[in-house]
């Protein structure tokens, strides 16, 4: 069983045995950027299990949502990536829960987030998990991102 920790300020995490491929971290971003960025309205979280950090992820409010077209009720998941070799476990679909359970808890009743239009894999992988495409693409500098979202129901 995995859980998600909020990263705070300060706290290390430890990345050394972290692995994503060069195409992986092109699409998601790489995982220290991802845990260390500094902006308002943007959390950074772990994915762990057996307390390693197996993935990471942010969320984030603001502009963001706006630039997509969600509502007030919505959060925008960045940057989730599972490391390589805890891949194909199931980690991923585990951690979405979590993560929809957090976002619940905030208050938010929408998942937003963008997958490059070349990132097949990611795009399926969130599609079997229930977000809906919302045939609608942003241009990020020389990017065009596939704007995806999912209700999220309590658990």
């Amino acid at each position: 069983m995995i859980r998600i920790m909020k990263v705070s300020d300060g706290m290390g995490i430890p990345l050394g045995h972290y692995s994503l491929s060069f195409a992986e971290m092109r699409f998601s971003g790489h995982p220290s950027y991802i845990i260390n960025r500094k902006k308002a309205d943007y959390q950074p979280f772990v994915i762990l299990k057996d307390d390693q950090v197996i993935g990471v992820f942010a969320l984030e409010t603001g502009a963001i949502l706006n630039k997509m077209g969600a509502s007030e009720h919505a959060i925008y998941l960045r940057g989730l990536s599972i490391s390589a070799e805890h891949q194909g476990k199931g980690y991923f679909r585990q951690a979405l829960r979590a993560i929809e359970n957090q976002c619940s808890m905030l208050g938010k009743s929408e998942l937003y987030l963008m997958v490059n239009v070349k990132n097949d894999n990611g795009y399926f992988a969130f599609i079997k998990t229930g977000f809906i495409d919302r045939k609608r693409i942003i241009r990020q500098g020389l990017l065009k991102l596939k704007v995806l979202s999912k209700t999220i129901h309590n658990h």
